[in-house]
């Protein structure tokens, strides 16, 4: 007689080794979501809220049976468990019936100057990132992995803040500080850049999320915001850094051989709060 492990579905094996491997320390926010662990794991109803879905929604997807997973929420599930390329291709191809689409690439990522990229990847020191003014990221340095590990999975800086679940788990008082600014910032670039269909599709992704939306339309949306501003810090978690409180100041500058561009650079603001 065959085990229950040896009949379940694939797809379910792969998702529960996933969750049992799993470092929480290493996803910014859980501790102060969720508690102190002692141990890898995460549970069903954790990966759930972490993926902004119910856990009876979750429970469908890692028991195997059929139903309209949507992108959005099997990449979420990819992130959160820190799935392999090998364990991602074949949940999402048992899921979807097909190969994932690979992440779009910024057309600018080719005229960005060698001098501005290696700028960047060879910092040691600071965070770093380029965005174009769609804000898509360009290029990065490893450093920034240490504070937004979700650049290792995403192109799109507004995407993640105002769409992706766990960006709400990173990001305190994410609506205030974080996502209203930087709704207020896209609603500009909106009516400058009319035409760019890549920034269409950006919105599109943005306000199909109802709480980003309902930022979009609000009429207490801070006006002339066209860029972070350094003498205001954010606060967030980190990974491996438990539920202490980081403050960081998101500096703009502008590389003059791509003025539609920016390089940002994240430095500490102030001590870390326990």
């Amino acid at each position: 007689m065959r085990s229950k492990v040896a009949e379940a579905p694939t797809i379910s094996r792969i998702l529960r080794q996933a969750r049992a491997r799993r470092d929480t320390s290493d996803i910014p926010g859980f501790t102060a979501a969720f508690g102190v662990r002692s141990r890898p794991g995460i549970t069903q109803e954790e990966t759930a809220k972490l993926a902004g879905v119910s856990r009876r929604w979750y429970n469908a997807l890692e028991s195997g049976r059929p139903a309209n997973y949507s992108d959005a929420f099997l990449q979420a599930v990819r992130r959160i468990l820190d799935l392999s390329s090998d364990e991602w291709h074949i949940v999402y191809r048992l899921t979807r019936g097909h190969t994932p689409i690979e992440t779009p690439v910024s057309p600018l990522t080719e005229l960005l100057p060698d001098s501005v990229r290696d700028l960047v990847e060879q910092s040691e020191k600071w965070p770093l990132y380029v965005s174009d003014h769609r804000w898509d990221v360009l290029v990065y340095n490893a450093k920034i992995l240490e504070i937004f590990p979700w650049m290792t999975y995403g192109l799109n800086v507004m995407e993640w803040a105002l769409t992706w679940p766990e960006a709400r788990t990173q990001l305190i008082d994410w609506q205030t500080e974080w996502a209203s600014p930087m709704v207020a910032q896209l609603r500009v670039h909106a009516e400058q850049y009319r035409s760019d269909q890549r920034l269409q599709a950006v919105i599109e992704v943005v306000l199909r999320d109802p709480v980003a939306r309902k930022l979009w339309d609000s009429p207490d949306l801070p006006l002339n915001v066209t860029h972070p501003v350094s003498h205001r810090p954010r606060r967030l978690y980190l990974p491996r850094q438990g539920g202490r409180q980081f403050a960081v100041r998101l500096m703009a500058f502008t590389p003059i051989e791509l003025p539609s561009c920016r390089l940002m650079a994240i430095t500490p603001a102030e001590p870390a709060k326990e």
